[in-house]
């Protein structure tokens, strides 16, 4: 989430309408979909995280080493982020940026995260809450009802690997396609108009916290591993043009599992 807010908020053009809050819908699991999980168990979630972060806090004690220096690199992200929403409200002090998630998953961690992210940058979440056996129509619904909805600026989908076919993923309108996985979006990425669309957030903060961490991508081999679909060519795609040589490789290939 945090490497997404710079260039959604970059990319934000017209005023919120003046209507009411965005909803927030939570769709209960269907009978027979198993236990637990479903979209609301983000407060059971929060509890157990804030119970860890507590006794590790005391078990370090005063001499506590400092944090990680990708911790640093991601809170400055969120520091930008923050900045870059308030010069928006400075010039329009109605203008409240909204991004929608639509969830057809079991991944309440990723739900807790966006939350708890967003607020601390300023930006509003509307989190529509499908059940995660959803069928390829249901999920595309919701996709128009927020291609149509002029208080959200930004869509995001997560949901299973089964379900992001090209019929649901090209469902979306490309101007609020902020992880970039529509046709128009990718295509214009690889035409070398990055600047022209929305890139990957998860590929732009793999390649920023890289360089910032002190690493020249310039003639590097690189092993991607693990990525596919959109994700993977955008990897791809940035590493090349940072003059890196790059491979792929899925988890379960053999030759992959046989490296140590």
């Amino acid at each position: 989430m945090s490497a997404r807010l710079p260039l959604f908020l970059r990319r934000l053009r017209c005023p919120l309408q003046p209507a009411g809050p965005p909803r927030r819908l939570r769709v209960p699991r269907r009978a027979g979909s198993g236990g637990g999980g479903g979209c609301g168990g983000g407060e059971g979630l929060l509890a157990q995280r804030g119970q860890q972060n507590a006794q590790a806090g005391s078990s370090h004690g005063p001499g506590r080493r400092e944090p990680p220096a990708w911790n640093v690199i991601v809170r400055e992200v969120i520091q930008n982020s923050k900045e870059v929403l308030h010069l928006l409200q400075e010039k329009n002090p109605a203008f409240k940026p909204v991004l929608a998630i639509i969830q057809a998953s079991d991944d309440n961690l990723m739900q807790e995260v966006n939350q708890n992210l967003a607020e601390e940058a300023g930006l509003n979440i509307t989190h529509i809450c499908l059940p995660p056996e959803s069928s390829e129509d249901e999920i595309i619904d919701e996709i128009l009802k927020i291609n149509e909805d002029t208080r959200v600026h930004g869509l995001a989908l997560q949901i299973s690997e089964n379900s992001f076919s090209n019929k649901v993923l090209n469902a979306l309108k490309p101007e609020k396609d902020v992880d970039g996985v529509t046709d128009v979006n990718l295509g214009k990425l690889v035409r070398g108009d990055a600047h022209e669309c929305f890139v990957s957030p998860v590929a732009r903060a793999v390649i920023e916290l890289l360089e910032k961490s002190g690493v020249n991508l310039d003639g590097k081999k690189i092993l991607i591993a693990g990525a596919h679909g959109s994700l993977e060519a955008t990897l791809q795609c940035l590493f090349q043009r940072k003059g890196s040589m790059t491979m792929s490789f899925q988890w379960k290939t053999p030759q992959l599992q046989s490296k140590h």
